[in-house]
């Protein structure tokens, strides 16, 4: 059972955390850079039991990554 939370965590978390932090940087580069970073630092530290996680987790980013590219939260509007 806690196996299956691992790649239910894998599958949703980084997609969210891309979108999220291209949303607040407005840079879909940043927001996906600061994503590969902290799921790098987590994977140096140990913290993931499995290849297929890490699979998983590339997989994500890169939907997130699609997702704030086909709806552009990541431009900037100016304000006049």
């Amino acid at each position: 059972m806690i196996e299956v939370i691992w790649y239910a965590l894998a599958a949703f978390f980084p997609c969210v955390l891309v979108v999220i932090l291209s949303a607040i940087t407005r840079s879909k580069w940043i927001g996906t850079c600061v994503t590969l970073v902290l799921i790098g630092a987590s994977v140096y530290k140990g913290f993931f039991h499995d290849e297929w996680i890490i699979f998983i987790d590339v997989a994500s980013i890169l939907a997130g990554y699609i997702i704030v590219d086909s709806l552009q939260t990541h431009q900037r509007e100016d304000f006049k």
